[in-house]
This record gives structure tokens, C-alpha cells and sequence, in this order.
């Protein structure tokens, strides 16, 4: 049977030579291993985690500028910096410096916010290993110990924010009124025209 060490020396192998899409499996990959790795194989794996990033950016080709582009290529989409969209929302992650355990998750608005809350939880006499981009208007940050595990990492947060209803919006404001009653009942069962269909 292949232990963990052998399949992460496996994928390291295979990353020099792998497209984007091979780097983003192997990142599944070892995300989902990582939980059951002691902590040499997890700092390994989170190394590897690095590495794997910096080769899926590194094979991101930037567009040649518009003067260099030849005739009878079609003009290409410039984008202005200013009007690309910016995520909504960043997720700080925070994981155990000894073992490397999922400790904490913080959402914010903007990678400012996100950057001073990653600032402001890591101890300041530590010693870390930084590693920050900037690629299509979203940045990313990731922590490390000397060793190679990853303290902290901020990266936009993928999943859309979902809109708050009318219900939960009136609830909120009776609570901000002092009745905290209306946000009880958010969460009570409620019968559906499918469950009342069903009786």
C-alpha cells in the first residue's frame, strides 16, 4: 500500500510537467489527504501546496500589449485595473502553527481588512515566510512558518454571498428595536405547501 509520503513524492514529481488543470487536482488531492498526514508529511504537504500555486501563476500568460500584436491578429481586450471586479468578500484562514488543524476562518469586505487581520493575529516577534500576489484583481497572502507550514491564508471568498430576505431583514430590525423574539422564529419550523400536501 502507498503511504502518504510516497503519493506527495509522487505528485511533486508530476507538478514540474503538469498544466494548470493537473495543478488544481493535485491540490484537491493533497488538501484532502492533508488531514490524515502526521506533522513532517503535513509540513511537506503544505510546502507542496505552495509550490503547486506558483506553478499554476507561472503558467497564466500575460497579453502581449496592443502595439505588439500583429495585423491580422484580432485587437486584444484591454482591461482597466480600476474597473476590473473586485471579489466581494476574502476569507482569512488561520491553522495551528504545531499541527497545522484548521483554527479559525474570518470573512472580510476587502484584502486590506484581511491583511490587517492576519497581521494583527500572527504573533509580531514570530518569524514567517510571506508570500503575497496580486493577479485580475484579487489578491492573495499566505503565511508560513520557516518550516513551510501555512499559518494564514487569505483568498477571495468563491462562494457567492446569498441576499438577505425580507423576513430575516424585519427580524434584524425588531432585534435592533430590543425584540429578539422575531429572530427566534426565523429558525422555527414552518409547514410548507409541500409538507402540509404530504399530511
Amino acid at each position: 500500500m502507498t503511504s502518504a509520503a510516497d503519493t506527495l513524492r509522487a505528485i511533486e514529481a508530476r507538478a514540474e510537467r503538469a498544466i494548470v488543470q493537473e495543478l488544481h487536482l493535485m491540490t484537491q488531492e493533497i488538501l484532502r489527504l492533508r488531514t490524515h498526514l502526521v506533522l513532517e508529511d503535513r509540513a511537506h504537504a503544505d510546502a507542496l501546496l505552495m509550490k503547486l500555486d506558483h506553478l499554476g501563476r507561472e503558467q497564466v500568460v500575460a497579453p502581449r500589449a496592443a502595439d505588439e500584436a500583429t495585423a491580422f491578429l484580432m485587437p486584444l481586450l484591454r482591461l482597466d485595473p480600476l474597473t476590473m471586479a473586485e471579489p466581494k468578500a476574502y476569507k482569512a484562514s488561520f491553522y495551528n502553527r504545531e499541527y497545522g488543524d484548521l483554527e479559525d476562518v474570518v470573512t472580510v469586505d476587502a484584502f486590506e481588512t484581511g491583511v490587517q487581520v492576519v497581521r494583527d493575529r500572527l504573533p509580531a516577534d514570530g518569524e514567517h515566510v510571506i508570500e503575497a500576489t496580486w493577479a485580475n484583481g484579487h489578491g492573495l497572502l499566505t503565511v508560513a512558518s520557516p518550516h513551510g507550514s501555512v499559518l494564514a491564508r487569505l483568498e477571495t471568498l468563491d462562494d457567492a454571498m446569498p441576499e438577505a430576505l425580507p423576513p430575516v431583514l424585519d427580524a434584524c430590525q425588531a432585534l435592533r428595536h430590543g425584540d429578539a423574539s422575531s429572530v427566534a422564529r426565523l429558525f422555527e419550523h414552518v409547514p410548507n405547501e409541500r409538507t402540509l400536501e404530504a399530511a
